[in-house]
């Protein structure tokens, strides 16, 4: 099979490999799509380094087909359409019984432990799939949609974390009912958009978002934005309930936490590049009574919620396909994934 192989930074090469076989318990799908995360361009560009492993092919999110699976798998069969939830968790120990998976000690992520989907084909390993880590996909989700799932599951367990809106999407009324939440959101790309989409299905109003460039800026005010700026206009002052850093700008932090009221909550929701820092005023944290909180990849209830939101037709992340590429135009879909223009770019196989 072919295989976009990470050989090390700034240096990607799409090679003929072994076509993997599914031993017990394991499946092996077809990768239909596959789309380039912020995180892959970190790691190709050398920003990130942790669990990435050189010499195997990378990429995460991702749907296909059943191709062929190992002794004594029931949960699926060949030709089935899939999506697959990448982190996998032990099931055992005091963070996965407390429902927060996402933070198991021995949790293993799809794409980065293990070998990716930005090939033909990807091996899913039988604890993910005793886990319940592939999803079918119902027939209303095209397949390239399906890799917009997983950073839309990583988005949902971020807004629960913070305790954002309702916490569930609620119907058109309730939400025209619901109370004013002012949000701000720092940074428009897939990811700020996808939690502006789900901010609103939560009733979540109104949304600033605050975005360098214009074509993003139009972007957020299509998906529902009551008001864009660029940063250099942006000077709230205790003026929102709540504020995501959708971008790894460290210098952004204090600007949230000025921005919300007493009792705010901010999510530090993106990735930092390693060694990032920042000096805060912790008086800030502690007189205005600020919660600040983290968001780290997903559980398997938050893909579930995802894919029943798209299923419904609550939230409709198609719009953020913009560029589509095969795997032998990779360099051109990096340096457009990494340049800002594109929004979200799939691989099709």
């Amino acid at each position: 099979m072919r295989a976009l192989i990470f050989e090390g930074p700034g240096h990607l090469s799409l090679r003929q490999v072994p076509r993997p076989e599914p031993g017990d318990g394991e499946v092996l799908i077809r990768v239909h799509a596959a789309a380039i995360c912020g995180t892959d361009v970190r790691i190709v560009s050398g920003r990130k380094t942790r669990d990435v492993r050189a010499g195997h092919p990378i990429g995460h999110e991702c749907g296909g087909t059943v191709a062929a699976v190992g002794a004594g798998v029931g949960e699926c069969a060949p030709g089935d359409r899939v999506a697959v939830c990448v982190v996998v968790s032990c099931g055992a120990c005091a963070y996965c019984l407390a429902g927060r998976e996402n933070l198991c000690d021995t949790r293993i992520t799809l794409g980065y432990h293990t070998d990716g989907a930005f090939a033909e084909y990807m091996l899913i390993p039988a604890r993910a799939v005793r886990r319940g880590n592939l999803f079918k996909l119902p027939g209303g989700i095209p397949m390239e949609v399906a890799p917009l799932l997983e950073p839309m599951a990583c988005c949902i367990n971020g807004q629960h974390e913070m305790g954002l809106g309702a916490g569930e999407a609620r119907c058109e009324r309730e939400r025209e009912e619901s109370k004013p939440e002012p949000l701000v959101i720092f940074g428009a790309g897939p990811i700020g958009l996808l939690h502006l989409m789900l901010a609103r299905a939560r009733g979540v109003a109104p949304i600033t978002v605050v975005e360098p460039r214009a074509n993003r800026r139009e972007w957020a005010t299509r998906f529902g934005a009551e008001a864009t700026c660029p940063p250099e206009a942006f000077d709230a002052v205790g003026e929102f309930d709540a504020a995501i850093l959708a971008v790894g700008a460290p210098e952004l932090i204090n600007v949230a936490m000025r921005a919300v009221k007493k009792g705010g909550k901010v999510s530090l929701f993106a990735g930092f590049d390693k060694d990032a820092s920042v000096t805060i005023d912790p008086n800030v944290i502690h007189y205005h009574q600020i919660h600040v909180t983290g968001a780290s990849e997903s559980r398997r209830r938050d893909y579930a919620e995802a894919m029943s939101l798209v299923t419904q037709g609550t939230v409709d992340p198609s719009p953020l396909l913009t560029h589509r590429f095969r795997l032998e135009d990779h360099q051109e879909a990096f340096r457009i994934a990494a340049g800002g223009s594109a929004l979200k770019v799939v691989f099709e196989m």
